[in-house]
């Protein structure tokens, strides 16, 4: 995290000018020379409560970046905050360094591009910045084909409307890892005036060309190509059969995710019309989030004679899936969204598939996925011979192992990564979820299951039917504004002090329940306030702060005979979080 912390309420640090008043910074924003007029206007016209909601603290960098809600002041997105940003990314690179640089398509993220290419390329960076609004997915890969020293890409994922980000890679394509993200909110903190940073003007942007270089449609092709094997039936399919609704939910992916499509053969794939163009408010839709399945609910409308439905966030690197089944005697159509889990254990089995009728393989592979995701996709990894490893939170962590199995020269064992909130990666190409190539894959999958005459849901049971049945689900306790980081300080020690009794009237007949803070020695990763309650069956709870949204994340992951005793056992566990919190 950065070290721009609020102590009190009337006190904001390290953003140039140590123990300053809010109310001071916002004077200063106000006196800059560099304020343009318009955002001057804006600042004059800011209500006592406004002023401080935006400036009684720095925003901080938390997982891979810095996100927030836009508008001006030290605690928003802005051109300042996004200068700032870039300045402080700039030194920490090495000299003549070279950034690629894409943003997605909420309102001001191309705006911001060009503010993050300016301030790079004042202090001698050579930018590669996208021509077009562009996936995650594509800017890691970029970064590995261009062989250069990081990246940024301008998006603020599946938030509403009014946020947007900054987020950074390093020279692998991995989202940038804690000790990097804290020399840069040191740097931030360190540099002073976000308003006077030098950027080169738009005279410099042409004038010296070789500063920026924009990159689109060879690029783009580069990374169809590379993503063109991604689940790849182990027999023949016909994608010509499969029949498909796609909503990019007004985001980037949409392109990119009907063109790898179309070059696979999937020839009946329906684009949703209301949520195919670019639109940063998100109209459809109360949030632009491909786990939520009201985000669906438009897609589901043209389904009617469709197999799935698929849905990607703005920026491309989650996928949701909705399988649409019809009764045997009525015909009347039902349509089940899967969860991220559900979709990661499909993958797993199907990936792991050989040509021969009923055998698996995948002796030798490793499946990395996060301590917060469920238990069956190791499980089944494990039955056909994986080796299964656990990281935190956060796909930079799973992107970061495959660096490590790349320096060993073991890439070639990496079988999968994926982690429960809708993120996925089967090839080697990027080294974060891709929503493109992931996509790609569950439309082979789901074929190739057609083929024999089952639904993605009846693959589920039946494996369900071997493994036993898990059910995942989260829940998500909102935070916002200055008192909120405070409160879920206060929540999150609740936890802690009371340990592994918060389970004590559920512990009959599931034996004792084990309890691991991550904060502590002993897990085997880096320290991370995480807190994990695990019960004598494999079943266990997790919480843990959001790195990215002012909430506190609490996940089940349930065994049961079957699935009413799963949400029979889910509701007691969850009463027990809920009598703590004080939330119902």
């Amino acid at each position: 995290m950065a070290q721009c912390q609020v102590h009190q309420d009337s006190v904001i640090t390290d953003t140039g000018s140590r123990n300053m008043e809010y109310r001071d910074i916002y004077s200063m924003w106000l006196e800059s020379p560099y304020i343009t007029d318009s955002d001057r206007k804006v600042l004059e016209s800011m209500t006592a409560e406004e002023v401080h909601e935006a400036f009684y603290k720095a925003a901080e960098f938390g997982t891979g970046g810095m996100r927030g809600i836009m508008g001006l002041g030290t605690n928003r997105m802005n051109r300042y905050t996004i200068r700032l940003a870039a300045k402080a990314f700039a030194e920490i690179l090495p000299k003549k360094a070279k950034v690629a640089v894409a943003y997605d398509t909420r309102n001001g993220s191309g705006a911001f591009a060009e503010e993050t290419a300016k301030v790079l390329a004042a202090c001698g960076i050579k930018v590669y910045l996208f021509d077009r609004p562009s996936p995650v997915p594509l800017l890691s890969f970029a970064v590995r084909q261009l062989k250069a020293d990081g990246g940024v890409v301008i998006t603020a994922s599946h938030n509403t409307g009014e946020y947007n980000g900054f987020k950074v890679y390093d020279e692998s394509g991995c989202q940038m890892l804690p000790d990097r993200t804290e020399q840069i909110a040191r740097a931030m903190a360190a540099i002073g005036d976000p308003t006077a940073i030098e950027t080169v003007d738009t005279d410099d942007f042409i004038a010296e060309p070789g500063l920026i270089v924009h990159v689109g449609d060879e690029m783009i092709g580069q990374f169809q190509a590379a993503i063109s094997d991604c689940g790849k039936a182990v027999e023949e399919i016909e994608p010509e059969k499969l029949k498909v609704v796609y909503t990019p939910l007004h985001g980037s992916g949409r392109d990119y995710v009907m063109d790898a499509l179309a070059g696979a053969g999937f020839t009946d794939v329906k684009l949703v019309p209301g949520q195919a163009e670019f639109d940063g408010d998100f109209p459809t839709v109360k949030k632009p989030n491909p786990e939520d399945p009201a985000a669906l609910e438009m897609a589901a409308e043209m389904a009617e004679d469709a197999d799935i439905i698929i849905g990607t966030d703005p920026d491309c690197d989650r996928v949701g899936v909705g399988v649409i089944e019809r009764a045997a005697d009525t015909g009347c159509r039902k349509l089940t969204c899967l969860t991220g889990n559900q979709t990661g254990v499909l993958l797993i089995d199907y990936l792991s598939r050989k040509s021969c009728a009923g055998q698996y393989g995948g002796a030798g592979k490793r499946l990395i996925t996060t301590i917060v995701t469920g238990e069956m996709g190791p499980l089944i990894a494990r039955d056909r011979g994986m080796d299964v490893e656990y990281v935190l939170t956060g796909f930079k962590y799973i992107g970061e192992v495959m660096n490590r199995m790349d320096a060993a020269d073991e890439l070639k064992n990496f079988f999968m990564g994926y982690e429960e909130s809708y993120g996925y990666l089967a090839g080697t190409h990027a080294r974060d979820k891709d929503g493109v190539s992931s996509a790609l894959a569950i439309c082979r999958m789901a074929a190739y299951h057609k083929a024999k005459g089952r639904t993605l849901t009846e693959v589920l049971a039946e494996l369900y039917g071997r493994y036993g049945y898990w059910l995942d689900s989260q829940e998500s306790l909102v935070y916002d504004g200055s008192r909120g980081e405070e409160t879920m300080i206060k929540i999150m020690e609740s936890f802690r002090k009371k340990g592994a009794g918060l389970f004590r009237e559920i512990r009959a007949g599931e034996g004792s329940v084990s309890y691991r803070d991550y904060r502590n020695e002993g897990s085997g990763l880096p320290k991370a306030d995480v807190l994990k309650y695990s019960f004598g069956d494999g079943s266990w709870v997790a919480v843990r702060p959001s790195g990215t949204e002012p909430k506190i994340k609490i996940y089940y992951c349930i065994k049961g005979e079957n699935e009413a005793a799963a949400h029979i056992r889910k509701e007691a566990a969850a009463e027990c979080i809920h009598k703590l919190t004080g939330v119902y």
